[in-house]
């Protein structure tokens, strides 16, 4: 028993490995269309790639769109694995795909996807093993060997010494520079939350850095004074809060001012957080700064949400804001996590001003 879970643990590693291989199928433009055609012929391959997608009905749909916008063009086709129980060895030879992209969540036992394996390898055909994103774990996977064995590596997601020196000065330096520009915005923001709300100008919120240590949140003020006491003495009031992702519907939430509106729908509160980013509690790009309470919603992986800081800005963001809840939001965060590289980090960035002027998801 313990042999077959390990084995289908590997499996399973293997498929993270996979997963992350870039495709080698191409598409060629009409003009060269007759060209690859008559390389191909010569060569004695097919001009474009036959594939087949092995699973169930209740995934087909999305599985085939994605591989679509992966590599566009070419064959593909659908083996429904309910319907070819038992015959799907056999019409997968009579197939002769190039490549077969096998759900691992389609109840495929662990001897037919060996002999499926096995069998398209020995005949030239690449095996792609997939399975669903929820709860995959969010590390890099790795293949090697070691003699005549096989390694399958996962090494927990982190970045180098040199790259973490490159993400801090281009926060330094990016935040700096928001701040100098953006000087004369501040002192009106400012002085319009002193004149309609009075002082303080700035709500302090305490929010979760790297490593769980707790930091200072700056943002403009946007509600009453005492709207954290409210909340938690309003009868019924924590408990839509915690189920509404932490924030109460707009029309329901009384503390927030007029002025605090604008505000929220615009951005501008968020403005402060550039000094948050400039001192090093937060960075420009990175998951969402989340209050204590909401770890929970990270299960398991809430350690590894807490290996980066949280950001300025970030997927959930320029995704949608408040439009999209949890647990899906947390999914998001943590496939940032996984593979955050800076060209991801300055198209976050770029998408930002468009999000902000879109006010899509701002409450």
């Amino acid at each position: 028993m313990n042999g077959k879970r390990a084995r289908a643990a590997t499996l399973r590693a293997a498929a993270e490995t996979l997963g992350h291989a870039p495709a080698v199928t191409r598409t060629v433009g009409r003009t060269g269309g007759w060209a690859v055609g008559i390389v191909a012929r010569l060569a004695g391959v097919r001009p474009h790639s036959r594939r087949v997608l092995v699973g169930r009905v209740e995934r087909a749909d999305r599985l085939r769109d994605e591989l679509r916008r992966l590599v566009p063009g070419g064959d593909l086709r659908f083996f429904d694995v309910a319907q070819l129980d038992g015959r799907l060895v056999e019409e997968l030879q009579r197939e002769t795909p190039d490549e077969v992209y096998l759900d691992l969540d389609a109840g495929l036992d662990e001897p037919t996807v060996t002999r499926i394996g096995a069998g398209l390898l020995m005949d030239g055909a690449a095996v792609h093993l997939v399975f669903s994103q929820v709860g995959r774990p969010p590390v890099r996977a790795a293949a090697s060997s070691l003699g005549s064995d096989c390694v399958i590596s996962l090494r927990a997601v982190s970045d180098r010494t040199a790259l973490r020196v490159v993400r801090r000065l281009g926060d330094m330096a990016g935040a700096a520079l928001l701040l100098v520009l953006l000087a004369p915005l501040f002192a009106v923001v400012a002085m319009l939350v002193w004149w309609k709300m009075g002082r303080p100008i700035f709500h302090v919120q305490e929010r979760l850095g790297r490593g769980g240590g707790r930091f200072r949140l700056f943002k403009f003020r946007s509600m009453v004074v005492d709207a954290e006491t409210r909340l938690r003495r309003t009868p019924g009031a924590w408990e839509r809060y915690v189920e509404s992702d932490f924030k109460l519907p707009p029309g329901e939430d009384t503390r927030i001012t007029p002025l605090g509106r604008v505000l929220r729908r615009t951005s501008l509160d968020e403005l402060p957080q550039l000094w948050n980013v400039l001192r090093g509690d937060m960075a420009l790009v990175g998951p969402r700064a989340i209050v204590p309470e909401e770890l929970v919603e990270y299960g398991d992986y809430g350690r590894m949400l807490l290996r980066v800081k949280p950001g300025l800005t970030g997927v959930w963001q320029v995704s949608g804001r408040s439009t999209i809840s949890y647990p899906e939001r947390a999914r998001m965060d943590l496939r940032y996590v996984e593979g955050r590289t800076l060209g991801q980090d300055l198209c976050i960035v770029l998408r930002t001003l468009p999000s902000v002027i879109r006010q899509r998801g701002a409450l």
